[in-house]
């Protein structure tokens, strides 16, 4: 289970490489965030990684010492209280932080008040340079190895079954009116405040819970990461009819009503009604990386789908044909959008795509893995080349006033020069009736 020590070491030599030739003055650099130290060393440790630029890296941590040491293969790990210490134990390994060098950071994996507090406790940080990393440790993370490559093929391979086979195979059964819903807690609902649907099955929230537990059954990992600060991710959202238009704090398209205002994700109470689009998008993770896809379904006949929906289907069924073609390695992710643009204002849908209103984002996809958000993102400004195993998510949406969303998301395997969709196995809005 425990990531292969070669992995390790060639994810350690990268990253030192994109280091040396982009900052050649840096002795080292340090990374906070839990998510990267397991990246780096394969134990996802509360506490610091120091990366020298020649010779091992030292991970200090504050606690479960014997777990780290189990799950990371490098020798360098002690245990410690204060940031204080840290400058004493490199220098009794003989790594000592030279006084005059600059030393990376990486910004993203502390808050303002523990940035202050390490700078201050480092004593050679407190008058030289401080540069942020953030940037190459997305670069590095960018290119997927082939031990993260089978992971996600099969994340991706997992999601298809769930939201293309088995969740469609189940709302068929809930409007025949042959779903036996069964809950543990079912005898006890009269003790239970009544705050969430409990009764019909066709609510946003209890068709979420379906694929929860459906995604249980295939072994997601139940964790969704983001790297953006402040940013979360439960397992994804459920919304229907103009919910999909709902305004929302998330960096996406989709809108949404939620659970709660402490609890914006999931689903709300609010019923799929016939007539109306249901957008699925929920994440899933295997073994810790994700693939992501939004399917839509619709609740009726394709004959029922008014015009305007179908034109708008017709056009992200455009972008995602353009994506297959384009989406290679050697291609310029800002290229990619401004051809994304040409469409969709052939289509007329300049105002309502990518989210509409308030809800719009000026990206076509993004990168994927550890976390959600990662490079390369489909927008405008990202002008380096696309490279082969990149994991991208492209989700074009368009939103429609007073009918809901249109929209097809699949992560999309860079490989060979060649790109491979892996999270579908039929595509299209699935229609339920």
């Amino acid at each position: 289970m425990n990531i292969p020590k070669q992995e390790l070491e060639l994810r350690l030599q990268k990253i030192k490489t994109i280091i040396h030739n982009t900052y050649p003055s840096l002795q080292g650099f340090f990374i906070f965030s839990r998510i990267n130290i397991y990246y780096f060393t394969g134990t996802l440790a509360h506490g610091v990684l120091y990366i020298p630029l020649s010779g091992e890296p030292f991970l200090f941590v504050r606690k479960g010492l014997e777990r780290a040491k189990e799950e990371c293969p490098f020798p360098q790990i002690f245990a410690y209280k204060s940031y204080s210490e840290i400058e004493k134990i490199c220098a009794d390994c003989n790594a000592e932080f030279i006084e005059t060098a600059a030393y990376g950071i990486e910004t993203t994996g502390l808050t303002f008040q523990l940035a202050t507090l390490f700078k201050n406790k480092i004593k050679v940080l407190t008058n030289n340079e401080v540069v942020s990393i953030d940037n190459a440790i997305r670069t590095v993370q960018s290119v997927k190895s082939e031990y993260e490559c089978t992971k996600m093929r099969e994340a991706g391979r997992r999601q298809a079954l769930a939201l293309e086979q088995i969740l469609p195979f189940y709302l068929q059964k809930m409007l025949d009116g042959n779903f036996q819903k069964f809950s543990l807690v079912e005898q006890y609902n009269k003790e239970l405040c009544q705050t969430y649907p409990q009764d019909n099955h066709l609510s946003e929230l209890n068709i979420a819970k379906l694929c929860i537990q459906i995604y249980t059954e295939l072994d997601h990992g139940f964790m969704t990461r983001m790297s953006a600060h402040g940013e979360e991710a439960c397992f994804g959202h459920v919304a229907c009819g103009n919910n999909l238009n709902k305004a929302h704090y998330y960096n996406g398209a989709m809108g949404f009503q939620g659970l709660h205002p402490a609890l914006p994700c999931l689903g709300s109470d609010k019923v799929w009604q016939k007539g109306e689009p249901l957008c699925v998008d929920m994440l899933f993770n295997y073994e810790g990386y994700c693939t992501d896809k939004t399917q839509t379904y619709f609740y009726g006949k394709e004959q029922d789908l008014p015009d305007i929906a179908k034109k708008a289907y017709e056009c992200c069924f455009a972008i995602q044909e353009l994506v297959l073609q384009q989406l290679k390695a050697g291609a310029i992710p800002e290229e990619i959008w401004f051809n994304t643009l040409k469409i969709v204002e052939k289509f007329n849908f300049i105002e309502n795509f990518m989210g509409y209103n308030q809800n719009s984002v000026p990206f076509l996809g993004h990168g994927i893995g550890l976390t959600i958000d990662q490079f390369p993102v489909l927008a405008k400004g990202f002008k380096d080349p696309l490279e082969n195993s990149m994991f991208i998510a492209c989700e074009p949406k368009i939103g429609i006033p007073g009918f809901g969303m249109i929209g097809i998301e699949n992560t999309f395997e860079l490989i060979n020069n060649t790109v491979k969709n892996i999270t579908f196995n039929q595509d299209g809005i699935i229609f339920i009736h």
